[in-house]
């Protein structure tokens, strides 16, 4: 039996153990892929010790998103084939209830049928040398096109789609449209920042709003060529002092058209709600997407008066994915240095435990870590 290295987590006490186990093999609906570099989300050590209580199947291999190349095919597929660059997306649905969804190897969904998925066929991630996805989980990448010299993305400049993917999933939810005004807020940590690039490649005018005024700068300076980047720094004041600010920024004496919060799980209040409220014009648009982990209190007749619509969106659809791939290939959305990246750090799986102690110290935008098998 063909043999491969991966990460396996026993127990939430005890760290990842580097094991040589069997090597997938593809059966009908699947293929295996060679992991290329897999991203590492700046929570993953709370994930996987347990203080962030995600629900997950022990023994298992847990993962991120992941770029790879194809190494063996399942029976019934007639697109992939081995050697293809491909993105490897890790939110993966029950084919007979695509409502039901889990995240490979970082959220069991934490209900039985959810549950079910992970308990079976896609327990073992992308923390490993091998890795079987769906079929539907797999997209080519034009390698020549993302490689060469007009682009000259590396593999683990790819890894930030799925930082992108997820502002993006929001964005489009809400179908922000060129020339319409987004707030982000906060746009100073690892998907408020991305947002920003997203929304500006949408076509839209953007204010970033954040506390921290140097990574705010940071923002207006990549992408200055653009000319509709506004920033706001956010201050203790009232809503409405933080509401007026954004109204300004964007320019508009009716207020913004779309507002994506991504408040983090250390925001206790709803201040910030209630600020993107007093900001958007009627018929505006707030979508949700932080790590806001208590109730929210918003004013119930300004969002009646002024027809708000509320949206909350977890991840993203295929055909975000699909979307995104042709944004990257065409130029339109940057990776790497071009996104404001400043530092890439690279570990090898017998490093994993200085990789998830490197991504736990991330703050802001600009720096990105990457496991590589």
């Amino acid at each position: 039996m063909a043999t491969s290295r991966a990460l396996v987590l026993h127990s939430r006490d005890k760290p990842l153990a580097l094991e040589t186990v069997p090597r997938p093999v593809a059966k009908a609906g699947q293929a295996v892929v060679r992991i290329l570099a897999a991203d590492i989300v700046p929570y993953m050590s709370q994930v996987l010790d347990g203080s962030r209580p995600y629900p997950l199947s022990l023994p298992m291999t847990p993962g991120n998103t992941a770029i790879g190349r194809v190494f063996e095919v399942g029976p019934d597929a007639v697109k992939l084939t081995p050697g293809q660059l491909v993105f490897c997306d890790i939110t993966i649905r029950a084919r007979d209830n695509p409502s039901v969804s889990i995240l490979f190897g970082i959220h069991g969904g934490g209900y039985p049928a959810a549950q079910k998925l992970m308990d079976g066929e896609w327990r073992n991630a992308s923390y490993a040398e091998y890795t079987a996805f769906p079929l539907e989980n797999l997209y080519p990448l034009n390698e020549d096109v993302l490689f060469g010299k007009n682009l000259g993305y590396t593999v683990s400049d790819l890894c930030l789609m799925p930082v992108c993917l997820v502002p993006f999933g929001g964005l489009s939810e809400v179908d922000v449209k060129p020339g319409e005004v987004v707030i982000v807020a906060p746009a100073t940590g690892r998907y408020g920042g991305a947002a920003v690039a997203v929304a500006l490649a949408m076509g839209a005018t953007v204010v970033a709003a954040g506390r921290n005024k140097n990574t705010l700068e940071a923002l207006k300076s990549i992408h200055a060529s653009t000319g509709r980047l506004k920033t706001v720094t956010l201050t203790e004041d009232s809503p409405s002092s933080n509401a007026e600010a954004f109204k300004t920024a964007a320019g508009k004496a009716e207020g913004a058209d779309v507002y994506i919060d991504f408040s983090p799980p250390q925001i206790k209040d709803s201040s910030l709600l209630v600020a993107a409220v007093g900001a958007l014009r009627p018929f505006g648009r707030l979508v949700i997407m932080g790590g806001h982990s208590g109730n929210i209190d918003v004013p119930y007749l300004d969002i009646m008066f002024k027809s708000i619509r509320i949206q909350g969106r977890f991840m993203y659809s295929r055909q975000h994915v699909l979307q995104l791939i042709q944004m990257a290939e065409s130029g339109l959305l940057k990776f790497g240095s071009k996104l404001g990246i400043k530092e890439t750090r690279e570990f090898g799986l017998e490093s994993v435990d200085d990789a998830l102690q490197a991504a736990g110290k991330l703050s802001g935008f600009g720096s990105h870590i990457v496991l590589k098998p």
